[in-house]
């Protein structure tokens, strides 16, 4: 099963090589810092970026005794190989502490380590018309202990940004990923609103969450980002969310930078 949906991933990366090119190098960095929403847009052909966060984050049960806290680091790396193909590897550092009445249990390392293809599939400008991109990624199952699924974990996303007036956007994202221990596939989304705040200063408000076993799940998050110069960006966000007496937040920061090589 695990490698027929490997092989459905690799054939729509191979059939999404045949769009037609456009340029993709931006004025500005686009960064998909910070949220949790992907924008359909590669890099540019020969350009380097990295994206990188630090992220603190706490989850309260309705059991009072049972808590966690957490503290993760996210690295991405991507590089434009064209104008609308772009190659991506990610990693994520994690350090959770879990504390059940007098007792503490530490899960520390690995957590993530991700390859994956993004294609630009439409690319517009104007108001009321979709940029869309696809996105393949998977999770390879070289993790630390605590954190390694039994396999690799694909995933596939169709990524769409539009300009909802001349200082809204909207950003969606919807995907499935399979879970590397069971046959079991988890669907989620991201619905994301961006605005300048600013000539140097923008802000988004956004939902996003999953559906697994008819269970939805769905948070909230909002912050801002800061353009230092055209390919240098900070970022700072918040979130929260309640589904089914499990409390999450989080803040999280991070910078985002490019270079053509």
């Amino acid at each position: 099963m695990l490698h027929k949906k490997i092989k459905i991933v690799l054939f729509i990366l191979l059939f999404a090589t045949g769009f037609q090119a456009y340029a993709q190098y931006n004025e500005t960095i686009r960064s998909a810092r910070p949220g949790q929403s992907f924008g359909p847009f590669t890099t540019g052909k020969s350009i380097f970026q990295v994206q990188t966060g630090f992220n603190i984050n706490q989850i309260r049960y309705s059991d009072e005794n049972l808590n966690e806290h957490g503290f993760n680091y996210l690295m991405s790396l991507r590089y434009g190989i064209t104008e609308t193909i772009e190659i991506r590897y990610a990693f994520r550092i994690n350090r959770n502490k879990i504390s059940v009445e007098d007792e503490e249990l530490i899960a520390n390392g690995l957590s993530a380590m991700v390859l994956g293809m993004r294609f630009n599939i439409l690319n517009n400008a104007g108001t009321y018309k979709p940029s869309i991109g696809f996105q393949a990624n998977v999770n390879l199952n070289v993790l630390s202990p605590e954190f390694n699924p039994d396999n690799p974990e694909p995933a596939l996303l169709l990524l769409h940004n539009q300009k909802l007036t001349h200082w809204l956007k909207l950003t969606t994202n919807w995907g499935i990923i399979w879970n590397g221990n069971n046959a079991d596939a988890i669907g989620f989304y991201t619905i994301n609103f961006s605005f300048p705040i600013s000539n140097r200063i923008g802000g988004f408000v956004e939902n996003y969450g999953d559906i697994s076993n008819r269970n939805l799940s769905t948070f909230f998050d909002t912050g801002i980002d800061y353009l230092i110069n055209n390919d240098l960006l900070l970022d700072l966000s918040v979130g929260y969310g309640k589904n089914r007496g499990v409390r999450v937040s989080y803040i999280d920061f991070g910078v985002s930078w490019r270079i053509g090589l």
